[in-house]
C-alpha cells in the first residue's frame, strides 16, 4: 500500500507526521523485499489453480477413459505403470502403450534408478484414469496413466508437462529446497509488515468510507496512490488469511517451529502426514496391502479421489487422503503396509484446533470450495500483481527526478503498541525478526548515503 492524499494534512514537523514518515519508510523497505515474492507466488499459484483443468484439456487421451463393467485390480494397474515408467521425468511417453511413443519406457518392474513413488491417485469418477505419480532424483513428480478397466498404460507426462506438480514445486521453493522455503517464509513475514504499515498509511483520517474509493480527478499522483491503496484494503482480510495460513507449509516455521509447539501443547494431528516417496521396490512390495487398504477406504464410504502414499522410512503406514471433495468430507486413513489393515480413520472434526485451521487454509489455497473459490483466488492473485505495478508507479512519480531513493528518515519514536506488535511478530516469526535486525544495522550504516525522496 501507499499513502493517500489525507496524509498531506499531517504536518511533517508534528509527531504524527514523523510517525507517518517512519512507517512509510518501513513500508517501502517491506515492499522492496516482498515484490519478487508476491510476483512469484501470484504467478505460480494461479498456474497451479488451473493446472488440473489445463491437463484435462491438453491430454484428454491420458486423463479420460471409457467405462466398462469390470475394472482391473489396483495392484495390477500400479504394477503396469511401474513397468512402463520412463527412466527419467524428462522423457514422456504419450499415446497407446504398445505404440512407438513408449520407446523410452523401461520394463524392469521398478529397476529404474533414482525413481520413487510419490503417490497413486485413484479417482471416484468412472471416466477417469488412474495416475501413478513418480518422483525423479531432482524431486519433481511426473505421472503415468493407466486405464483402470483394461490395465493398459495410456502414457506418461514429463515433469515439465505435469503442470500440477511443477507449479506446486515452484510455489513451494523448488529447486532451492529448504533455503527456497526459508526465502518464501521471509517474504511471507515481510508481506505482513507491508500489510500492517500500509493500513496505517491508508487510514481515512476524516474521509470515512470515501477512502474506500479512488479519487479519479485529483491528478496522476493521487490516482496512482488511491488505485494502489484501495485495492489493497479491499483484499486486506483475504491477504492476511493467505499469508498466515501459508506459514504451516514452510520448512522452518511449519515443519520445525509449529510442529514443536503443537507437540508441546497436545495439538498434533493424530493422522500425521506422509510426503510419499517410497522407492519403486518398496512400493512394489506393498502393492497387495495398498490394494486392500484402498478397498477398505471405499467400503468405509470415503468419497472423492484417493491420494495414496507410502513414505520411504521403515514401518511407514499406507497414508490415504481424499481430494476433490468438500472439506466436511475430508478423511485420512492409516493402514499397515504389510497387511493393509486400517488402524486409523480420521475426519476433520476429530482434529485439534490448530491442524483443523491448517487444513482449512490448505482447502482455501487449493480452491477446494468450488468454481467460485477458483475465481476468487485468481482475482486475489491478480490483485497482488496490480498492487505491485501501482505501488512501483506511485513511488516512481514521488521520487526526486533522476534519483532512486527510499523515503526519508524521521526521528519519531514509535508508540508502545507499534513496538509491541513488532516485537511479537519478530518472536513469532524468527526469520523475520532476524532480518529486521539486519536491516536496521544496514540502514544505520548506509542510511546517510541514501537519497531522500521528495515529500
Amino acid at each position: 500500500m501507499n499513502t493517500t492524499v489525507a496524509s498531506a494534512a499531517i504536518s511533517a514537523s508534528s509527531s504524527g507526521g514523523r510517525l507517518y514518515g517512519r512507517l512509510w519508510r518501513w513500508h517501502f523497505f517491506a515492499a522492496f523485499i516482498v515484490i519478487p515474492f508476491v510476483l512469484w507466488q501470484s504467478v505460480t499459484g494461479t498456474l497451479y489453480l488451473w493446472s488440473e483443468r489445463w491437463v484435462d484439456a491438453a491430454h484428454p487421451d491420458l486423463r479420460f477413459v471409457t467405462p466398462a463393467a469390470n475394472s482391473q485390480a489396483l495392484s495390477a494397474q500400479v504394477q503396469a505403470a511401474l513397468e512402463k515408467a520412463p527412466h527419467s521425468s524428462s522423457a514422456s511417453s504419450l499415446g497407446d502403450a504398445g505404440s512407438n511413443t513408449t520407446a523410452h519406457a523401461h520394463h524392469g518392474g521398478g529397476s529404474a534408478p533414482g525413481l520413487a513413488v510419490q503417490r497413486v491417485l485413484v479417482s471416484e469418477d468412472v471416466n477417469r484414469s488412474t495416475a501413478v505419480v513418480l518422483q525423479d532424483g531432482e524431486g519433481l513428480p511426473f505421472p503415468v496413466f493407466v486405464n483402470p478397466y483394461t490395465g493398459t498404460v495410456l502414457g506418461s507426462l514429463s515433469a515439465a508437462q505435469w503442470l500440477p506438480g511443477i507449479t506446486r514445486a515452484l510455489h513451494g521453493g523448488w529447486p532451492l529446497g529448504e533455503p527456497g522455503s526459508w526465502l518464501l517464509e521471509l517474504g511471507d513475514g515481510w508481506a505482513l509488515v507491508m500489510l500492517f504499515t500500509g493500513l496505517y498509511l491508508w487510514w481515512p483520517r476524516g474521509r470515512g468510507v470515501r477512502a474506500l474509493w479512488p479519487r479519479l480527478h485529483a491528478g496522476t499522483r493521487v490516482l496512482l496512490r488511491d488505485l494502489h491503496a484501495c485495492v489493497a484494503v479491499w483484499f486486506a482480510i483475504v491477504f492476511a488469511f493467505f499469508l498466515i495460513s501459508a506459514l504451516p507449509w514452510t520448512a522452518f516455521w511449519g515443519n520445525t517451529l509449529l510442529a514443536t509447539v503443537e507437540s508441546s501443547i497436545g495439538q498434533s494431528s493424530p493422522a500425521g502426514f506422509s510426503p510419499g516417496g517410497a522407492s519403486v521396490a518398496q512400493f512394489t512390495q506393498a502393492l497387495q496391502p495398498v490394494e486392500r487398504a484402498v478397498a477398505s477406504a471405499r467400503a468405509a464410504g470415503v468419497r472423492g479421489t484417493l491420494d495414496v502414499r507410502l513414505a520411504p522410512w521403515p514401518n511407514a503406514p499406507v497414508f490415504i487422503t481424499n481430494t476433490h471433495v468438500m472439506p466436511s468430507q475430508d478423511r485420512t486413513l492409516l493402514a499397515d503396509a504389510s497387511s493393509g489393515d486400517i488402524h486409523g480413520d480420521y475426519t476433520t472434526a476429530e482434529l485439534p484446533a490448530i491442524p483443523r485451521f491448517v487444513a482449512l487454509g490448505v482447502h482455501v489455497h487449493q480452491a477446494d470450495f468450488g468454481a467460485a473459490n477458483v475465481w476468487l483466488n485468481t482475482a486475489f492473485a491478480l490483485s497482488l500483481v496490480w498492487l505491485t505495478v501501482t505501488g512501483v508507479l506511485s513511488w516512481w512519480h514521488r521520487r526526486p527526478r533522476g534519483k532512486l531513493a527510499a523515503p526519508p528518515r524521521t526521528t519519531a519514536s514509535l508508540p508502545r503498541v507499534v513496538i509491541g506488535i513488532a516485537a511479537v511478530m519478530s518472536i513469532v516469526l524468527p526469520l523475520l525478526g532476524l532480518s529486521v535486525v539486519l536491516l536496521l544495522l544496514a540502514d544505520a550504516a548506509l542510511g546517510s548515503r541514501l537519497q531522500r525522496v521528495a515529500q
